[in-house]
């Protein structure tokens, strides 16, 4: 297995810092997703957040197999049955920990974004505004 890497976020230019609002987690559809872009079209940060009940889960919006967006559609990253589907070659992915299951990259995973849920139903990038050079390095 390809593992994730949970710091490619973290060196896109246009990546959030963690602690920024995306927005109400009640936005997005139990079962569903919602994508997220940040910076300028040309080299813009494209990450998504599916949900299942109370609990999500942040990808970047690239698919490991041949590093393409995952979703044709607006916002539509999940099967009926609750996997994440990259539309472009049919490859799908466990909600819960992005590990491809079925298609192009078996055993390649999803990159990890962090994100959270504030006691008010915020959803955020995960870690504080607040956190230093420790928790937000410079890449």
């Amino acid at each position: 297995m390809t593992p994730a890497d949970p710091l490619a976020w973290r060196r896109h230019p246009h990546a959030p810092a963690p602690g920024t609002e995306l927005g109400p987690v009640g936005a997005i559809p139990d079962g569903q997703g919602h994508e997220y872009v940040f910076g300028p079209e040309h080299d813009a940060f494209r990450m998504f957040v599916v949900r299942r009940g109370p609990d999500v889960f942040g990808y970047l919006n690239i698919c490991p197999h041949f590093s393409l967006r995952l979703n044709y559609r607006a916002n539509q990253f999940t099967t009926r049955d609750g996997e994440i589907l990259c539309s472009m070659h049919f490859a799908l992915f466990r909600m819960d920990d992005g590990v491809c299951i079925e298609g192009a990259c078996p055993g390649r995973a999803l990159d990890p974004v962090p994100v959270e849920v504030t006691p008010d139903g915020a959803l955020r990038i995960a870690g504080s505004r607040d956190a230093g050079p420790a928790m937000w390095p410079v890449m």
